[in-house]
């Protein structure tokens, strides 16, 4: 009778194969969901590191321009 118990607890090799294929998925899954984290967490620095040059080009604009008109100034003005 103990035998019989232990029978009806094993899987049949289907259950098996459908438990250890069903276990693949899920580190499938997982190792897809890490990558996307990875993914966002490198665009999200990229993003700021773009936002950074951005910000670099804006205040070289506006040297560039202020250094442009004093060079302007300079050749304009009678008292060279």
């Amino acid at each position: 009778m103990e035998a019989r118990f232990r029978r009806g607890q094993k899987k049949s090799p289907e259950e098996a194969n459908q438990m250890l294929q069903m276990h693949a998925w899920q580190e499938e899954v997982e190792r897809a969901r890490q990558g996307q984290r990875d993914a966002e967490s490198k665009l999200s620095s990229l993003e700021a590191e773009v936002q950074k040059m951005r910000v670099e080009m804006a205040a070289m604009k506006r040297d560039a321009e202020h250094y442009s008109r004093q060079v302007t100034v300079k050749i304009d003005s009678p008292f060279n």
